[in-house]
């Protein structure tokens, strides 16, 4: 089945202003994150609770552009042993 969209990131740039012509990115409230930085190094992750059930996103985020943005999928008791931390 040949796909009749295109992905946002396969658009032009004056592609994406008209395929989003009356659409807004709004900020909505968000209670699914918590954030943790290990000890006093400029190392934070981020995790994130997905929609899916016992799956959480951890986004690294380090100072020296090492691992920012790696994303990695996890259950909540993988996420807790790797990083010896309680999420709710």
């Amino acid at each position: 089945m040949l796909r009749k969209y295109k992905e946002m990131d396969d658009l032009e740039s004056g592609d994406a202003i008209q395929h989003m012509a009356g659409c807004s990115w709004d900020e909505i409230e968000c209670t699914n994150v918590q954030r943790f930085q290990y000890g006093d190094f400029p190392e934070l992750i981020y995790v994130i609770k997905t929609g899916f059930k016992n799956e959480y996103l951890v986004v690294m985020e380090d100072a020296y552009h090492l691992h920012l943005g790696k994303t990695s999928l996890m259950t909540k008791q993988k996420v807790e042993k790797k990083y010896n931390i309680k999420i709710k």
